[in-house]
């Protein structure tokens, strides 16, 4: 009877293996490849675009399998976590020879890999955290928890907030969710299919897990870092607690590299919500979502991945207390106005390595001593970077002494125990070793004289070895056969090979050991007693030399803390002396930041459209003003035509003010900021199709969010407000909503509001906290000049013709656009009408027939007529400089065919 392909000693074990992690891709280690089989061979072939086999070929229940090789399984994991796969390493927990006489290693899940949980850190973005989220929805105190792990940094952290309804996640944890992004969220299973919708909603990539309920239990964590109380029953608490419980269960190793838990509050930063980061493109670009082009790749100078991390986070996380943004801008101040201890500083950073990330790779029971040897090489660099610090020739730092370090500049602190402890122990270069290998045969990365019995071990081996190596030429002058060789074999050891055509004089105590093609191989019992003597040794050494990388691993990680204490203080120093050598590099100012609620910018600059505009066409950028006070003017309305600045000033002006609470300096003559608690944005038309959402339902859902949220202390940027409708519905809509930021009891929040709409102009007349302004444009016959001069006073037209014009609008479509125009023109509500609505009164008139009227029109002025009276009225005389209205009659005059009717 055939016997079935999976009816194998391995197979079986494979089977039991697989069994216990139903949910995951099973990563079988054999030799130097990991396999998969059956389904999970079927399922993972194409997605890692690898060849899938058989075993047991011919048989009727042959078994589909592919692999991995196990040196470079990192991207085939990182690749199916990306796509929300599970993965259980199966590991050979001893080596074959001590299995004895058994057929089968004994192998076990050392650890599961998890969109959230991406193991080893090797290969991930520097600049990127990863991480694995819960949140608790049954606290007993009606409070919805988050927490959050970074894996690859032992980061943790956790927040809560109220319920708003039962059922209902708080908006402002939702929010927290959106900056988090968490690659994976745990919840208590089995999850609501409408809690699932909303979250996926705003988490579209996030892969939901459940998680039984008594894992959110704090007395049932399998560890508590400091901070966490095993007695509390908060909400944060047990986020937090379901997370140290499924990092428990997937990868127990890593709950020692857990971090100190921190606890903070949604209320302690600059709330951005995804719409805003997306229209202010700080994290990434609108076209291909890379880092070209963003605020992050603008402000990034840092030299460390762990100073690229903490740059990225403060910008995330602007500040709120003036009092902390402020020593941070001492810190940045003191690096900026010290060049030569800032180029001192960064070339010292330049060795350190991810102290962080290698921190989390030593604790992986798959380290290996280049992963230690890697870490070791950034703590010795600490002390030259601490030295950085210290005084020169002719200082005397004393606490608060002029011209000492500002107390939030930190100095980073060497850990000399930890790097003696690497130093004594490792070879200053150790070999590659196979990830997770345990064979008697690797040896040669514990540096001599670090344990007397690994010297001597070593010393028998070595003396063995060159007494078999001069076996040959013995042999070769006893036997009289020249081409007699001493060979190797990793299963049959040491032998004496001897070509067929010289078995004759082989001598009589050889022994036969293999035979080969073209040749004998054999032994003597001096080679056999000395080749025991060699291998005993080398084998006992290679198993000795692991025992002490382990020791060496474990006392490694007793100096966690004083390392990640160590690596956040270069964080600090790394992410600090961006910013400065950004503001200096470009002349950036200091701005003010304090608890008022003014917001006050001179000759402000766009950070990232500047430097691109000279690099791409050596233009200058043309700075601007920008002045809100919810006492004064706290709503400025822009009109005026595309292409002329008004959306790069929105920006502008929101980017400034985010920057200067980041602790930042500012592209700017001055800037004073009244603190914003968060910026709201609504710029640009986009769609979710997907959630059956048009372009115009995005930005009223947008608009909706912006007028339920704004505080007083908001700042809020709109860039067209109701241009997906038609015109009469987009212009009540617009105007309705300038009415209600201006009129709405307790806004009063700080606005810049663009508009194509210039009949909104009209409302400066009648709110006394808004001002019209508009970007001035010059005109040359049918083309138009954009200065990029911020203006007061409402602008009269688009100019969107000569827009189309200068795009390549075919010229047809120009010429039948001008007699459009000019009909509608002449067909326009009275101005009159529009400035009653200003006042409460009636609104625009009935849109009129435009190609086909029922009767003949009322006799009316010519189009030119209309165009110059509605510029007059909206002309502000007292703003208007000489020679600019000399320019303004010399227009009406030629239109209107010097001084007759047109």
């Amino acid at each position: 009877m055939t016997r079935s392909a999976l009816d194998t000693p391995m197979m079986r074990q494979y089977l039991a293996l697989k069994a216990r992690h139903p949910d995951a891709l099973l990563f079988y280690r054999m030799g130097d490849f990991y396999e998969l089989f059956l389904d999970d061979a079927e399922r993972a072939a194409p997605l890692l675009d690898i060849t899938l086999t058989t075993r047991d070929k011919g048989k009727p229940d042959a078994v589909p399998m592919c692999g991995v090789p196990v040196h470079g399984v990192d991207p085939y994991l990182k690749r199916l976590a990306e796509l929300g796969l599970r993965v259980a390493i199966c590991e050979q927990v001893e080596d074959a020879r001590a299995a004895g006489g058994r057929r089968l290693v004994r192998r076990e899940v050392v650890e599961v890999v998890t969109p959230g949980l991406v193991g080893d850190p090797e290969g991930l973005d520097a600049a990127r955290e990863v991480a694995l989220a819960a949140l608790d929805l049954a606290a007993p105190n009606g409070e919805v928890g988050l927490a959050a792990l970074e894996a690859s940094t032992g980061e943790f952290r956790a927040t809560a907030a109220p319920q708003a309804r039962a059922g209902a996640l708080p908006a402002a944890l939702v929010e927290e969710l959106q900056r988090i992004a968490p690659r994976e969220l745990l919840l208590a299973g089995p999850i609501d299919q409408a809690l699932a919708a909303a979250l996926h909603a705003a988490l579209p990539d996030v892969v939901l897990t459940p998680v039984a309920p008594a894992s959110f239990a704090p007395g049932a964590a399998p560890a508590q870092p400091p901070g966490f109380d095993p007695h509390a029953a908060d909400a944060a608490t047990r986020a937090a607690a379901a997370v140290l419980a499924y990092l428990g269960a997937l990868q127990p190793f890593a709950l020692r590299h857990a971090a100190a838990l921190r606890r903070y509050a949604l209320g302690d930063a600059m709330v951005l919500d995804a719409a805003t980061r997306a229209h202010l493109e700080l994290f990434e670009g609108a076209e291909d979502r890379s880092r070209r082009g963003t605020l992050i790749e603008r402000l990034d100078a840092t030299l460390t991945p762990m100073g690229a991390r903490r740059l990225a986070r403060w910008l995330a996380y602007p500040l709120l207390d003036p009092a902390a943004i402020r020593a941070r801008q001492d810190a940045v101040a003191w690096l900026a106005e010290r060049d030569r201890r800032r180029a001192t500083l960064r070339e010292r950073l330049r060795p350190v390595r991810d102290l962080e990330r290698g921190l989390a790779k030593a604790a992986r029971p798959t380290a290996t001593p280049r992963d230690l040897a890697a870490l070791r090489a950034s703590l010795a660099a600490l002390p030259a970077l601490a030295e950085a610090f210290a005084p020169g020739d002719g200082e005397a730092w004393l606490p608060g002494a002029e011209g000492a370090p500002p107390p939030s500049l930190p100095r980073p602190r060497p850990v000399e125990a930890a790097w003696r402890l690497l130093e004594d122990a490792l070879v200053d270069e150790p070999p590659a070793l196979p990830r997770g290998s345990r064979g008697a045969s690797e040896t040669g990365f514990i540096r001599d004289g670090y344990r007397a019995e690994l010297d001597a071990l070593r010393d028998a081996a070595r003396k063995g070895r060159e007494w078999i190596a001069g076996l040959e030429a013995r042999e070769r002058e006893r036997t009289g056969v020249a081409s007699l060789k001493v060979r190797f074999h990793p299963v049959h050891g040491y032998g004496l090979e001897v070509t067929k055509s010289n078995l004759g004089r082989v001598p009589d105590d050889y022994e036969r050991k293999q035979t080969l093609a073209g040749a004998e191989r054999f032994t003597t019992p001096e080679l056999r007693e000395m080749e025991s003597r060699v291998l005993g040794a080398h084998e006992r050494a290679a198993a000795l030399e692991r025992e002490l990388f382990e020791q060496a691993r474990t006392a490694l990680l007793e100096h966690g803390a004083a390392i990640r204490a160590a690596a956040d203080a270069v964080a600090e120093a790394d992410a600090l002396q961006s910013l400065a050598e950004v503001a200096r590099r470009d002349g950036w100012v200091r701005p003010t930041v304090d608890a008022g609620e003014r917001l006050e910018i001179r000759a402000g600059r766009h950070p990232v459209v500047e430097p691109m505009l000279l690099a791409r066409s050596g233009e200058a950028f043309v700075p601007n003003d920008a002045v809100l006070d919810p006492e004064d003017a706290r709503i400025l309305l822009l009109t005026g035509p595309n292409m002329s600045g008004k959306s790069t000033y929105l920006r502008q002006v929101a980017l400034i003010a985010l920057l200067a609470q980041v602790g930042s300096y500012v592209p700017a003559e001055s800037a004073r900021v009244g603190v914003v608690d968060r910026i709201f944005t609504r710029v640009g038309a986009s769609d979710r199709l997907a959630r059956g959402e048009s372009t115009f339902m995005v930005e009223m859902r947008e608009t909706a969010e912006i007028l339920a949220q704004a505080t007083r202390r908001s700042l809020v940027i709109l860039d067209e407000i109701g241009r997906g409708t038609s015109t009469f519905d987009g212009l009540s809509i617009a105007w309705a909503v300038a009415e209600h930021l201006h009129d709405a009891p307790g806004l009063r929040c700080r606005t810049l509001f663009a508009t194509h709409y210039h009949e909104l102009v009209e409302l400066a007349a009648a709110r006394p906290q808004l001002r019209n302004a508009h970007f001035e444009v010059r005109e040359w016959g049918h083309d138009v000049v954009f200065l990029r001069r911020l203006a007061p006073g409402g602008a009269s037209r688009s100019y969107g013709i000569q827009v189309a014009r200068l795009a390549g609008l075919p010229d047809g479509v120009i010429a039948r656009a001008r007699e459009v125009l000019a009909t509608l023109e002449a067909h326009a509500a009275d101005p009159l009408a529009v400035r009653g609505a200003a006042r409460g009164g009636p609104g625009p008139a009935p849109q009129l027939p435009l190609f086909a009227p029922s009767e003949p029109p009322a006799p009316a002025a010519s189009p030119a007529e209309r165009t110059v009276l509605q510029e007059l009225r909206a002309l502000e005389l007292e703003r208007t400089a000489p020679l600019d209205a000399l320019l303004l009659l010399q227009r009406w005059r030629e239109r209107l065919g010097g001084g007759g009717r047109g």
